[in-house]
């Protein structure tokens, strides 16, 4: 007798490994998920012939500034499957990542303080 584990609403099951084909990202880029992804405009078509759909869904979701988190939660996939995707067509050139700014200047503290101090 077969089991079911999910129901009939859930549709297709695709396991993350089977999205990144078992890879993870390069690493030559961090890619933090509040890196902003964007695509280049315009972008070759023969590059779409050479990806999955879902680096193709990126691509449409990218031609404003997208971060990593939002394009996780607009293909309803983990942030570590969207990262592996990210990092491919970073690697083919297709997109840019701006990465948030890890420092903080002692005079943005300082203007953080006085408006605290005010409320």
């Amino acid at each position: 007798m077969d089991e079911a584990w999910y129901d009939d609403e859930a549709g297709p099951i695709v396991r993350p490994y089977t999205i990144t084909r078992g890879r993870t990202p390069t690493g030559r880029t961090r890619l933090d998920t509040a890196s902003q992804v964007l695509t280049d405009e315009p972008r070759p078509e023969p590059l779409r012939l050479e990806l999955t759909p879902e680096h193709g869904w990126i691509l449409d979701a990218c031609t404003r500034p997208v971060s990593l988190a939002e394009l996780a939660v607009l293909l309803g996939q983990p942030v570590g499957v969207v990262r592996v995707l990210c990092s491919d067509l970073l690697d083919h050139g297709a997109v840019f990542v701006r990465s948030p700014r890890t420092e903080v200047s002692r005079e943005i503290l300082e203007q953080v303080y006085r408006g605290l101090s005010r409320l």
